[in-house]
């Protein structure tokens, strides 16, 4: 983890609200792996206070480059959203746990919905070579990052709330079937909370590994606040942002 000035290589809205931003720093680069994330000062003063976190969508060794996507939400990604070429931002990084990607020869499923869609890029990079990898993605209206992601796997497919592309639906619909039918040994997903629990539900009846990205609020990003704790199934309470992001479906408790 470093504490590091960064220079935006680039920053542009990709759809309606969705924005994508390179920043370059090499000690972050060469440390990040697929999963974890970044905690980012949007200005140089005291408001906002706190960091945004942002998950890492893609790793550029070679050009010493992360790329993120955020979603406009709030005060602070909006102030993300105006940065310019060539400004530098302060970012703690890499931070959190993520993917276990030590697999070899088997049909994996990597699953995602809404902004949680984007940090699945590194994942399906850092398992394509070794693996089938078969990919199901949700938006509410417009996709985006799918060329990326036809890069990265074996099949594709696009779901929409609107039916604007693809099938018209949420992610989750009919993909039991798809899983039984692509004999996945094990999934990977990142997206709303109603999503991972129906997904966790899923890959427990149907007896597949699950690896959850969870999406929590958080403060401080280091686990010192203990604002992003959650429950365990052991009865255990943990924090998403150092003990996770990433987490066994069969180890977290996800309410309604």
């Amino acid at each position: 983890m470093f504490m590091e000035d960064c220079m935006v290589k680039s920053n542009e809205r990709i759809v309606d609200g969705i924005y994508k931003m390179e920043l370059i720093n090499e000690k972050i680069t060469n440390q990040s792996k697929a999963g974890q994330f970044l905690q980012i000062k949007v200005n140089k003063f005291d408001t906002p206070l706190l960091r945004r976190p942002i998950s890492i969508n893609e790793i550029k060794i070679d050009e010493s480059t992360l790329v993120i996507y955020y979603k406009v939400v709030g005060k602070g990604t909006k102030i993300m959203a105006d940065i310019k070429t060539g400004e530098v931002i302060n970012v703690i990084g890499p931070l959190g746990t993520g993917f276990d990607i030590d697999m070899k020869n088997k049909n994996i499923a990597v699953v995602g919905g809404g902004i949680g869609i984007a940090p699945l890029i590194e994942l399906c990079k850092s398992l394509y070579k070794d693996n089938n990898v078969f990919t199901y993605l949700g938006f509410y209206d417009i996709p985006y990052l799918v060329e990326e992601f036809k890069k990265y796997g074996n099949e594709i497919e696009i779901s929409t709330v609107t039916g604007a592309a693809g099938k018209k639906g949420f992610v989750t619909g009919g993909l039991e079937k798809a899983l039984l039918d692509n004999k996945i040994d094990i999934i990977y997903a990142c997206g709303p909370n109603a999503m991972l629990k129906e997904l966790k539900d899923i890959a427990g009846s149907l007896n597949i590994k699950c690896q959850l990205s969870l999406e929590e609020r958080m403060a401080c990003g280091i686990g010192a606040c203990l604002g992003c704790s959650i429950e365990t199934t052991d009865g255990e309470m943990k924090k998403v942002c150092y003990d996770g992001p990433v987490f066994w479906s069969n180890e977290v408790m996800l309410n309604d």
